[in-house]
């Protein structure tokens, strides 16, 4: 592991913080909770696509923070460090939701492929080679999902399958509604053209 001089720690003053909860401080640690927590749950709504999970995910960060506390070696800034745990926690939450959450989406990415455009909350219904061919499905599609680029990732999200407004997504991510709006057009085009590529590949039968 590569190790910092004690200058980095003093151009950062969370670093600096760190080192105190490394010592054993309390009070260091309420104050990057009170630093971050906002920022954090933030960035867990946008990577989750939606608020359902944010608090306990927040939590879980915070928390391994606290656990790493005697490992800390001050790096070139403190938030770089946070945001790496938040991004594994968030990550391994995704992978335990990729095999419950159903993803729905709206008619306009796959208006030309009607096979794709609702999955069912409910696959008890169907046969088994129809529950198979819908989890492929819904696998390729979150697959698909998960090659956009963040923003983009991030609106799809919240407008198709949380259902927000364009409002409300811009008001998540931080932009316009026009900008939202339009994040979301192009990352339906995106997805539309990543899933007709498979269908012409056919890797959707």
């Amino acid at each position: 592991m590569v190790r910092f001089s004690n200058a980095s720690a003093a151009s950062d003053p969370d670093a600096q913080l760190m080192l105190q909860v490394r010592a054993g401080s309390e009070e260091a640690f309420n104050e990057l909770v009170r630093r971050y927590e906002d920022r954090v749950r933030g960035i867990i709504t946008h990577l989750m696509g939606g608020t359902a999970y944010a608090d306990d995910l927040t939590q879980d960060v915070f928390l391994r923070v606290f656990r790493a506390r005697r490992s800390y070696v001050v790096g070139a800034k403190f938030s770089t460090w946070l945001f790496t745990i938040v991004n594994n926690v968030v990550s391994n939450a995704r992978r335990g939701l990729a095999r419950r959450r159903e993803v729905c989406f709206d008619q306009d990415i796959t208006t030309s492929h009607p096979s794709v455009e609702r999955f069912p909350s409910t696959q008890q219904h169907l046969a088994p080679s129809q529950r198979a061919e819908t989890e492929e499905l819904v696998s390729l599609v979150r697959g698909c999902i998960d090659r956009l680029v963040p923003r983009q990732r991030a609106a799809i999200k919240l407008c198709d399958i949380e259902g927000l407004s364009y409002s409300r997504v811009a008001k998540a991510i931080g932009t316009s509604p026009d900008a939202a709006k339009s994040l979301i057009h192009r990352g339906r085009l995106n997805l539309k053209q990543m899933l007709t590529t498979h269908v012409q590949k056919g890797s959707v039968v």
